[in-house]
């Protein structure tokens, strides 16, 4: 019952509900008063005059004071053709000397001269209000006129229109059916619109509950079960709401996403400490078992035997050295925070100089290394110390992977926005089955068992973050026993 009461839909029924009866309310009391002044207002125009023919057409007063049989006859008379009409006789101070109601009737002595002034002034604006001399607090509208002796002000001919014979009558009429009807028919009109206003609350509302329902599965099954909200939502629509729920889906699949990323990221981390304690036993029981050897043993080894064995382990040592350093550089490269500082660089000057420094063990291999074009004026927007260490990695690769009479090619072509590099051999290829994971870390090809000792798995995945860094995609192809192709495409030299 609680959750249904704070709903939003039920929070803005039942604020429109009370909205409905107050206004309905404030309505009917507004329509009441409305009426009332509006009907005062006629009434008091249409005998505004009325207190003045009276005394113009009845001879009030005699030798200079009131006569009160022409007093009653005028009353009497007026009383026939109006009998709402109450006269009242005041003098000049607003005293009430006689009216025309019965003994005990009257409760004001005194009336109030200032609606009197106010009703015989030019600039009047009616309804006038005056005091009820049958009341102690109520106000009515009348008629007045002045009455004078030789242009001598003697008092007042004040008349009540609408006095109590007419409110009796006004209260039967709001009892009785007309005024029943009317009540009913504003509270109708009223009921309907409020019925109309919370249908269209209903319809507008109902995008925020199917919102809210996603954004409760999402919570309880985001990212656990890696559910996405169900809903569709329209991102280019003009309502509010369908943008609001385009944009949570966004922001439900991003969060989505960059938990995954962390998931994976955990499990890589959990597979990388996995390799590094595997890869790290072997040179480093080697190692060890090399150097007890020697301590052991060094007194009755001769000088070459001895050599060997610091020598192997000086190897081992070295291997280890480089493995730890391409684990960190692999870390450092995967940071999120990792940018480049870029500069134009010649290419092929660049590609000349690594073939040069790994001539030495092509040579060894009988493998040709070999570079075209050989273009100076071939620039890229590279990072010269990272694009070396990608040249080098997948150099080197190929020279292992090739024997004696294959060769391995850089190769440029220039493009209208940049520089595709390949670098080629002939040599064993890669197995289908492997392609897809060649550039995991810790991955060797199934082919290249002979070389688990020296090769660390790290060269490739290096390689493709560092060509990731520069904005470019390292792909590759390959047939095995013809050899390989890994491929990227570098800006051109212009500054960016």
């Amino acid at each position: 019952m609680n959750n249904i009461i704070s709903s939003f839909y039920s929070k803005l029924s039942i604020g429109l509900l009370l909205s409905f009866i107050f206004m309905g309310l404030l309505m009917l009391v507004l329509a009441q008063q409305l009426t009332q002044s509006y009907q005062n207002e006629v009434e008091q125009k249409l005998h505004a005059q009325l207190a003045q023919h009276v005394v113009h057409d009845n001879a009030l007063l005699k030798n200079g004071e009131f006569d009160q049989a022409a007093l009653k006859h005028a009353f009497h008379s007026m009383m026939i053709l109006g009998p709402s009409f109450e006269f009242y006789i005041l003098d000049a101070k607003g005293a009430v000397l006689t009216f025309s109601a019965d003994p005990g009737r009257v409760k004001r002595k005194v009336v109030a001269l200032d609606p009197i002034k106010q009703f015989m002034s030019k600039q009047k604006k009616y309804p006038i209000l005056g005091d009820d001399p049958r009341s102690l607090d109520k106000h009515k509208i009348f008629s007045v006129a002045p009455i004078t002796d030789n242009e001598k002000l003697v008092g007042y001919l004040y008349i009540i229109i609408g006095g109590e014979i007419y409110d009796g009558i006004v209260d039967l009429l709001q009892q009785s059916h007309i005024f029943t009807l009317a009540v009913w028919s504003l509270s109708m009109a009223l009921l309907f619109g409020l019925l109309v206003i919370l249908l269209l609350f209903a319809m507008l509302t109902r995008p925020l509950r199917r919102l809210a329902s996603d954004m409760q599965q999402f919570r309880q099954e985001g990212f656990e079960h890696g559910q996405l909200p169900s809903s569709k939502w329209k991102k280019n629509s003009s309502d509010d709401i369908e943008r609001l729920g385009s944009t949570f889906n966004e922001m439900a699949s991003t969060l989505n996403n960059q938990y995954q990323k962390v998931k994976d990221t955990d499990e890589l981390r959990r597979e990388l400490i996995s390799y590094v304690s595997h890869d790290l036993r072997t040179p480093l029981a080697s190692l060890q078992g090399y150097l007890e050897t020697w301590q052991l043993k060094h007194s009755h080894l001769s000088k070459e035997e001895g050599r060997q064995l610091i020598t192997i382990a000086m190897n081992n040592a070295q291997h280890m050295s480089r493995l730890i350093e391409q684990l960190f550089e692999l870390a450092h490269l995967d940071a999120t925070d990792v940018s480049l500082i870029k500069e134009p660089v010649a290419i092929a000057e660049l590609g000349a100089d690594v073939l040069q420094k790994m001539a030495l063990k092509a040579q060894n291999k009988q493998v040709t290394l070999d570079l075209t074009p050989k273009d100076p004026s071939l620039m890229a927007m590279v990072n010269i110390e990272k694009l070396e260490r990608v040249f080098t990695n997948l150099i080197d690769n190929a020279i292992r992977h090739s024997e004696a009479g294959d060769s391995v090619t850089i190769q440029f072509e220039s493009v209208t926005d940049g520089i595709i590099v390949t670098i080629s051999d002939t040599g064993s290829g890669i197995p289908p089955d492997d392609l897809d994971h060649i550039f995991d870390a810790h991955f060797r090809a199934s082919n290249s068992m002979n070389e688990k000792g020296a090769n660390s798995g790290l060269g490739l995945a290096i390689s493709k973050r560092i060509v990731e860094l520069h904005g470019a995609f390292l792909s590759v192809k390959s047939t095995l026993g013809q050899g390989s192709q890994f491929s990227f495409k570098l800006n051109n030299g212009e500054v960016e």
